[in-house]
């Protein structure tokens, strides 16, 4: 099928079936919604720098569709529509995915979900916050039905991926492949892949809900119903989808530090095991962002405790990092530098997730700048720096050409540095007290706020050096070994 429909040029590409071609179109358009998230905030951090502020109502919709565009759009769809779209069936011993057209269908529901959310930002932005929480977003007054429109088709652009990729790991690969001899990204992605389905349709099922009682005042999410009804169907699909993101990159960095390494990864079946409880976790822990917000204590401690159980396989894949790396003939490249940036900065991130899930501080803590700092280091410093990671990684196979390994490596350290000195001031600044989406800090927060700003310009440097790298690797003509890391894994020795 996906032979007849390729025609060769650029129409070729809109019309291909190729899970390659599809992955490379997913990482431009990926990299398009971070370019444009990025820019928001840039904006919106200039703004506070010079002391400009602004509306609070149009602050509130320029952080509305960071959150959209970063969370939504970015986060969860990055690591397996590229990465697992490319990858996954030259890791199976497959010749394509398992349906397709489906894979065609997630992307342009996933471009259609983008086109949806710009045009309600072009014609009347929607100010509710990310989170849309209830009443407020029944009477904010903007293009609320496109936005929920594109999120619904983003919602599907999930669950047609995650279908897929289920499906072609149980039909599509080699016979002689069984469960435990698939390596761990081909796990991760697959595991993910129900979180992708379940959490897609029910996104899409429940913003037209909440979009139809905006339109009509009545329904699930009316403003007679009791607000926590939202709350608990969108952080299950968030907590699901967004901050266990995590599940495909962890299968990234055990993958490239297997490859680095030049070694089998240590205690395979452990991880495996780790990660399935990882996605038994993702549902079974949204209620903790509800802590001090009305929900009763006894299901709060419940969550609390669910939530910190992720430590137990968090430490197991962790340590199987470590004993990996042990002896091992590690390549000291641009991928081990966002390996390093990953780890510092996912165990940040999952450190602060502690504090929120704590019944006496978490519901403080969760609507202040500290929640904002936790999120943006698991997902920008967690989720991004595998991405990041993966990319270099598995660059030469993509592309067949070679970066410059010590631009990479540059580019990686100034991103470390930068996602540190822009979000660990955000940290105190909320321990102290300062409000998620507050347009100005107040003077004696002037300093950790001035940081905080340099540091976006210097991650935002280092993101731009990395991007450059690897781009300007297309055309200065120079080629990749087959396999410069000398990985085990049956992508690196596949002609496809």
């Amino acid at each position: 099928m996906s032979n007849q429909a390729d025609t060769g040029g650029l129409g070729g590409w809109f019309s291909t079936f190729d899970h390659k071609k599809i992955a490379l179109m997913f990482l431009g358009w990926t990299a398009g919604l971070f370019l444009l998230g990025g820019i928001m905030a840039g904006y919106f951090k200039m703004m506070d720098f010079y002391g400009t502020g602004g509306e609070q109502a149009n602050l509130d919709r320029l952080l509305t569709y960071h959150g959209v565009a970063m969370v939504f759009m970015f986060a969860v769809p990055f690591i397996p529509s590229v990465l697992g779209f490319f990858l996954l069936p030259l890791q199976l011993g497959a010749r394509e995915m398992a349906f397709p057209i489906l894979s065609r269908l997630s992307l342009r529901f996933h471009v259609a979900g983008i086109g949806l959310m710009i045009l309600s930002l072009v014609t009347y932005p929607v100010g509710t916050g990310w989170t849309f929480l209830t009443p407020f977003s029944l009477i904010d007054g903007g293009a609320f039905f496109l936005l929920a429109l594109g999120l619904f088709f983003q919602g599907l652009s999930w669950a047609l991926t995650g279908i897929n990729f289920i499906c072609t790991v149980h039909f599509e690969r080699r016979q002689d492949m069984g469960f435990f001899d698939m390596p761990i990204l081909s796990w991760s992605l697959y595991l993910f892949s129900y979180v992708l389905v379940i959490a897609g349709l029910l996104l899409s099922i429940v913003i037209m809900y909440l979009a139809g009682a905006e339109a009509t005042g009545r329904g699930l999410f009316s403003g007679m119903s009791n607000p926590l009804d939202w709350q608990n169907y969108f952080w299950f699909i968030t907590t699901a989808a967004a901050f266990f993101a995590a599940i495909p990159a962890m299968g990234v960095i055990t993958e490239v530090i297997s490859g680095l390494a030049g070694k089998a990864v240590v205690g395979y079946r452990f991880v495996v095991g780790s990660l399935i409880a990882l996605l038994a976790l993702s549902f079974v822990t949204w209620g903790v962002h509800m802590v001090g917000l009305g929900q009763d204590p006894a299901v709060s401690f419940t969550f609390s405790f669910l939530s910190m159980l992720a430590v137990v396989p968090v430490s197991i894949i962790v340590y199987s990092w470590l004993a990996t790396l042990n002896r091992g003939a590690v390549h000291c490249a641009a991928p081990t530098t966002y390996v390093v940036a990953f780890i510092l900065n996912g165990g940040i991130g999952a450190m602060l997730g502690l504090f929120l899930t704590n019944m006496s501080v978490g519901g403080y803590l969760g609507v202040s700048l500290f929640q904002t700092a936790h999120i943006h280091y698991l997902l920008m410093g967690g989720v991004m720096g595998a991405g990041l990671a993966g990319l270099h990684f598995w660059w030469p196979r993509i592309t067949g050409h070679r970066y410059n390994n010590a631009v990479g490596r540059a580019g990686g350290f100034i991103y470390l540095i930068g996602l540190n000195l822009a979000f660990f001031p955000q940290i105190i600044m909320g321990a102290k007290g300062l409000a998620q989406g507050a347009g100005q800090a107040p003077e004696s927060l002037d300093g950790l706020q001035d940081i905080s700003h340099i540091g976006m310009a210097v991650l935002l440097l280092g993101l731009a050096i990395a991007v450059t790298n690897l781009i300007s690797s297309l055309t200065d003509g120079t080629e990749a070994a087959q396999n410069p890391w000398g990985a085990r894994t049956l992508e690196w020795n596949s002609e496809a």
